[in-house]
């Protein structure tokens, strides 16, 4: 098999993977208990009114003509009207996306930037006290949930030390309206950087200090962990005890010849953390009142809070069904994308 079917059969596999998460999230969404025309329909709707908005969105039709009116609107660039929010999932998404992406890309930055050198460290230094150090080092940050850290970094550092803001991009919620800053990929940081508005980007970035490593924790633990076990096995190959015996510096054998086989399972898990990062940010965007994302999207489809969704008792269908694609479509592509960078970075593994 050559790279070129390799890839295809990989895109085909890909493809049915999204295909099945719009299935079941479909249905899931539509068993839901809760009436979304009851929403639609306002306050104090009378029964017709009901009756014509059920109508209206077709909630009258059978399940799967429905999920097959939604595919056709789906291929045609429309996910629906986002009831809670009164306005096209696709434009709420277009403007949540780019602050999420942003905050997830740097997240899986700073994890690779940290976690790839300290993973190095520990397997260079194998059961001693720093090796053990740097392996419940990884473990606890593996283990910290994100809500209770980005709480405690809060605490400590916005309220106690007054080092960063406590929430916010830029530290206020006026902030991006006071500055002005023009949109041209959505992302306040990147906008501001891209129009040279240093200072604003400067501020917005000093403010998502907290949120990034609040989302980077996790995936730091993980790559430590991985990039530790992946080196640890290279460096028991023949040719590296054949390296070490030709005096061959152990700093060139790490760099030039270990690394360089043992990489290839980590940008695997590089790619799997932006992805999870970007689910992450859901909690990370809550806590830190980081909005337009996908955090406060997700929590206004569930009704969570007090929202007019939760009020009403019915789900935003359309919405969850918007996020969920989003979050599906960033797993499968970054999944692929890895299987790729694997093949054409390891040509050990057969295709």
């Amino acid at each position: 098999m050559n790279l070129a079917t390799y890839v295809a059969r990989r895109a085909a596999l890909s493809v049915f993977v999204v295909l099945g998460v719009l299935v079941i999230t479909f249905y899931l969404s539509h068993i839901l208990p809760g009436n979304p025309a009851l929403l639609f329909a306002g306050t104090n709707p009378s029964p017709q009114e009901i009756a014509r908005i059920t109508d209206q969105l077709g909630l009258k039709k059978p399940l799967y003509e429905q999920f097959f009116i939604y595919i056709d609107g789906l291929l045609h660039g429309n996910l629906g009207e986002s009831i809670s929010l009164q306005a096209p999932v696709t434009t709420l998404l277009a403007e949540a996306l780019p602050n999420s992406i942003t905050l997830a890309a740097l997240a899986t930055l700073v994890a690779g930037a940290v976690g790839i050198p300290l993973g190095i460290l520990a397997s260079r230094s194998r059961n001693s006290k720093l090796d053990n150090v740097l392996r419940v080092f990884s473990m606890g940050l593996v283990a910290l949930p994100y809500f209770w850290l980005g709480l405690l970094l809060q605490l400590v550092f916005a309220s106690g030390l007054h080092i960063f803001p406590i929430a916010s991009y830029g530290g206020s919620l006026f902030f991006i309206s006071q500055n002005s800053i023009p949109t041209i990929t959505g992302s306040y940081l990147l906008d501001a950087i891209l129009t040279g508005r240093f200072s604003a980007a400067a501020q917005i970035l000093w403010s998502m200090v907290l949120p990034v490593i609040t989302l980077a924790a996790f995936p730091t633990g993980v790559i430590i962990r991985q990039t530790r076990g992946s080196m640890l096995a290279v460096l028991n190959q023949d040719y590296i005890r054949t390296a070490k015996a030709y005096g061959i510096p152990s700093s060139i054998i790490e760099r030039k010849y270990a690394l360089k086989n043992a990489i290839s399972p980590v940008l695997v898990a590089l790619a799997l953390v932006f992805a999870g990062s970007l689910v992450g940010t859901v909690f990370i965007e809550y806590i830190f009142f980081l909005q337009p994302g996908l955090g406060f999207l997700i929590f206004q489809a569930t009704g969570v809070g007090s929202t007019t969704t939760s009020l009403a008792g019915a789900p935003d269908y359309s919405l969850i069904q918007g996020v969920t694609i989003v979050i599906t479509v960033a797993y499968v592509v970054m999944n692929f994308v890895a299987d790729v960078l694997q093949m054409l970075i390891d040509r050990r593994i057969k295709l």
